[in-house]
């Protein structure tokens, strides 16, 4: 295990797919832009935001369930379950799919109202600054990492390009903080989901298994949300909407998601692999942004410069992780 003092580089073979980890985390990024996109659509449509998360979730979950069926992850779920009885695992290492349920339930109520690129760079801020402590406490698989200079930095540029991009959007009519504020939060959220899901997919070496545990958990916490809200005559189920064809796949975009970052944050590290997921967010939701005429006039100066910051900060995250690995060698 690292010590506190020294960060260790991992094994070989760990090495070996530290470019595929960050090709992984650009593309779980845009995976994640896309899903924000359709869980928004499927939200106005149904006017329900909870019922939206509850289906992108659960039709994700049902995806997973239908893929029991091939042994290897039925034995991935066997070796989870092993773990937690010898005490390899925690029990509350395997409820990370929590933190995922709250992250898709903002994001059904924020991206309707902010749009998606305002939406991932707010949450993108939590993320960041959270993925240090995750790392710095030894939450993720890698053991304890060491709070180097040029890691704060680059949280830190991080979060001055969200501050950045946000700051077109002060002071307008129609802007409203609580989707921000929200968006934060559950972005903090999403660093502790990928250290937990990171340490489960070594136990359970198939990250099928580890993506169906997520999704167990974040259906059941979703349900309990509606069900309070059913009870306080606040939600009222709408029968299935009229809506484009891709806004029913959430679900699949989020089972991309957690499989890549479950595989890829053990090679990278949670703020490493959070930093170069962000160049694939905000890329594709500035993409998905200017393509829709609602968000369109949303993408101005501001958001541009706030995005080029953020895009400096994954780089230099990734150029002094090379440098401290090749040192190390």
């Amino acid at each position: 295990m690292p010590t506190e003092a020294t960060e260790v580089s991992g094994p070989p073979e760990l090495e070996v797919q530290h470019g595929p980890a960050l090709v992984g985390a650009v593309l779980g990024g845009v995976l994640t832009s896309a899903q924000g996109r359709m869980n928004g659509e499927l939200s106005r449509a149904m006017g329900q935001p909870i019922e939206a998360a509850l289906w992108s979730f659960g039709s994700g979950l049902a995806v997973l369930t239908c893929l029991l069926a091939f042994p290897r992850v039925r034995a991935g779920l066997g070796r989870v379950r092993a773990g937690v009885r010898d005490g390899r695992l925690r029990w509350f290492q395997c409820i990370g799919g929590l933190a995922g349920g709250l992250f898709v339930a903002c994001q059904t109520f924020a991206v309707p109202l902010v749009g998606v690129a305002l939406f991932t760079v707010a949450s993108i801020a939590g993320q960041t600054g959270n993925a240090l402590a995750v790392d710095r406490l030894g939450i993720g698989p890698g053991g304890r990492k060491p709070v180097h200079l040029d890691r704060v930095g680059a949280a830190l540029l991080a979060i001055v390009g969200v501050a950045v991009a946000v700051s077109g959007r002060l002071g307008g009519a129609e802007f409203s903080l609580l989707p921000i504020v929200l968006a934060v939060l559950v972005g903090g959220g999403v660093a502790i989901q990928q250290g937990t899901n990171a340490r489960v997919n070594i136990e359970s070496r198939h990250v099928l298994s580890t993506t169906f545990l997520n999704f167990l958990t974040g259906t059941t916490l979703l349900v309990v949300i509606a069900l309070g809200e059913l009870a306080a005559g606040t939600f009222h189920p709408v029968a299935l909407p009229a809506a484009p064809w891709w806004a029913w796949f959430g679900g699949v975009a989020g089972i991309g998601f957690i499989a890549i970052s479950a595989w890829g944050v053990r090679h990278l590290g949670v703020l490493v692999f959070g930093l170069a997921l962000l160049t694939g967010q905000l890329g594709s939701a500035l993409a998905l942004d200017l393509l829709d005429p609602r968000t369109r006039d949303a993408v101005g100066p501001a958001m541009w410069l706030g995005v080029a910051i953020t895009f400096v900060a994954a780089a230099l995250a990734g150029w002094a992780a090379r440098a401290r690995r090749i040192s190390a060698t």
